[in-house]
């Protein structure tokens, strides 16, 4: 392992745009879950997350307590559970997908609470957070690449008792997330401490080598039963621009990694950032925290058509970035140095292969944005070069894979931003995890030898019971209960439904038609008039009652 990097990053670039929580204010936002889902239906949160998360289940263990436990059930299923809880997109997966924001609440802070739980455990000094594995498997794996896919396969495939040998060309692990991610979400920590996790599953770490310099394919095929390829894209696509050369202007990755380094700390004058998506308006965020006197993002679209989230758009629009849509670069101007763009205003012609409107040039309709620092954001290019050196057939520069993260040769597994062209850091994470289990089944099938079987299913079948005008429907421990002559078919509940479960029969009674969809969440009978339909936790709503009698007495702190 090599050291920690000393980043000297000035405290208002990276002033967190979602602080930490404190006890008192984690058992409060603990509190606001209505712990959705059954055995048969996961809740929307633990849907929207591509790692599976059990969230109502880690935060339960936060409410009563046991933040150790919260920390276990996050790592369990992503080993970057502390990273992603800083760098995921939360507004359009778990967070977005809470059933109070359907209810034109907040969601609760999912976000939060688990950076609140990881960050716990691994700045605790505790012995590493990763729940070990059954070690079934035998044999020798590289990883190429020490990325969020690269870091995820690792640790899977030691949990499932491979020796696997991570290769980096940096000094350091992280990829895009260690140079990539703008410093108020992410500037280095707690990645060191997952990646020291990951090592004391007994990951063997090598960087600063790059395959096919410092040590060569043939060697890796030789001394390794299978490779997985996490290497993700490289550098800034060219915007093709004149003057693009010119002094003032970067590519958006140089400009991230020299504000995360301490090499750029201040800003002066104007900004143009040209792009559309995530990045760009990290960039232009980071722009503004440097002390720029104007920022503003150039898109040849319109704000419908920009790949980047709505909710990062409008909090750069509250810092006071501005936006030229309908805008797009012809050459960038100065002398020596950029002094700004020369644009051209567009408007929206005939879908393209992508389906969105192919924006069209207005004649005559050329303008100057004045800019002493201009950033080039729109995208990045595929290692294409590097990938077909080793053999692999490429769709657009992409690794091309199958359904189990296996490519065109041998032995050879990929995932991440090199087969989809840019993802999210969890996605990545969920690649990582499920190639590791393509590679064993893979090297265990080579081998003759079966497959660990996961454990058997829990049986969840519903059941209906009714007594008289009560009916009862149970999945496992939960039940949602109807008293029948109690409703008067206001639609109260049909309508806060969130799984669409509830409807109204001849009589103008309501009726499950599902209970295997229903989520138990219990809006439904916060929202009855009536008191005709109610949720009973069984002993998970008396645990709750519990602690919170705890709590205001004072035990919980």
């Amino acid at each position: 392992m090599t050291a920690e990097p000393s980043w000297e990053v000035p405290g208002k670039l990276f002033a967190e745009i979602h602080p930490p929580l404190g006890d008192q204010e984690a058992f409060i936002e603990s509190d606001l879950c209505l712990e959705c889902g059954s055995p048969a239906m996961p809740a929307p949160c633990v849907r929207a997350c591509p790692t599976g998360i059990d969230i109502p289940g880690f935060i339960r263990a936060i409410r009563e307590g046991r933040p150790q436990d919260a920390a276990r059930i996050i790592f369990e299923a992503n080993v970057l559970g502390g990273t992603c809880a800083r760098v995921c997109p939360v507004e359009v997966l778990c967070e977005g997908a809470c059933v109070l924001a359907r209810e034109g609440r907040r969601p609760v802070a999912i976000g939060r609470l688990q950076r609140y739980a990881t960050d716990r455990v691994l700045f605790a000094g505790s012995p590493a957070p990763f729940p070990p594995g059954s070690a079934v498997g035998a044999g020798r794996v590289a990883v190429i690449g020490a990325g969020p896919a690269g870091l995820s396969c690792a640790a899977e495939l030691a949990r499932l008792g491979y020796q696997v040998t991570v290769f980096e060309e940096r000094p350091v692990p992280g990829g895009l997330v260690t140079f990539g991610v703008a410093p108020y979400k992410q500037v280095y920590e707690p990645l060191p401490r997952e990646v020291g996790a990951i090592a004391a599953l007994g990951v063997e770490f090598r960087f600063g080598v790059r395959v096919g310099r410092d040590v060569t394919l043939e060697e890796l095929d030789s001394q390794f039963d299978a490779i997985f390829l996490g290497v993700g894209l490289g550098p800034d696509l060219p915007a093709g621009l004149p003057g693009e050369d010119l002094a003032g202007v970067w590519n958006s990755l140089d400009f991230v990694e020299a504000v995360k380094t301490g090499r750029l700390t201040e800003l002066q004058g104007r900004v143009a950032v040209i792009g559309g998506g995530n990045t760009a308006i990290d960039v232009a965020r980071e722009a503004v925290r440097l002390g720029a006197e104007d920022v503003v993002v150039v898109y040849r679209r319109t704000e419908d058509y920009m790949p980047a989230y709505r909710h990062e758009v409008a909090a750069a629009r509250r810092e006071g970035v501005r936006f030229e849509f309908l805008t797009a670069p012809v050459r960038i101007v100065g002398s020596g140095r950029a002094s700004g763009v020369e644009c051209v205003r567009m408007r929206l012609g005939p879908p393209d292969p992508s389906g969105r409107p192919r924006p069209e040039p207005v004649p005559g309709s050329e303008f100057i944005i004045e800019a002493g620092t201009i950033v080039k954001a729109i995208g990045q290019a595929p290692r294409a070069e590097w990938l077909s050196a080793l053999g692999l057939e490429l769709k657009n520069g992409l690794v091309a894979v199958d359904g189990q993260f296996r490519t065109s040769r041998e032995k050879y597994f990929a995932g991440g931003d090199c087969i989809n062209g840019g993802g999210t850091v969890v996605e990545a994470v969920q690649h990582g995890k499920l190639a590791a289990r393509a590679i064993h089944a893979y090297i265990q099938s080579r081998r003759g030898l079966p497959v660990t079987a996961s454990s058997a299913a829990v049986d969840v079948s519903p059941v209906v019971e009714r007594e008289a005008d009560l009916v009862r429907h149970s999945v496992g421990e939960l039940q949602l209960i109807i008293r029948r002559r109690l409703c008067k078919g206001c639609e109260l509940c049909i309508k806060s439904c969130p799984e669409g479960v509830l409807k109204l029969d001849e009589r103008q009674k309501v009726y499950v038609e599902d209970i295997s969809r229903c989520i138990f969440c219990g809006i439904c009978q916060v929202r009855c008039p009536d008191f005709a339909i109610w949720v009973d936790r069984g002993e998970r709503d008396l645990a709750r009652e519990r602690v919170r009698l705890e709590h205001r007495a004072g035990v919980l702190t």
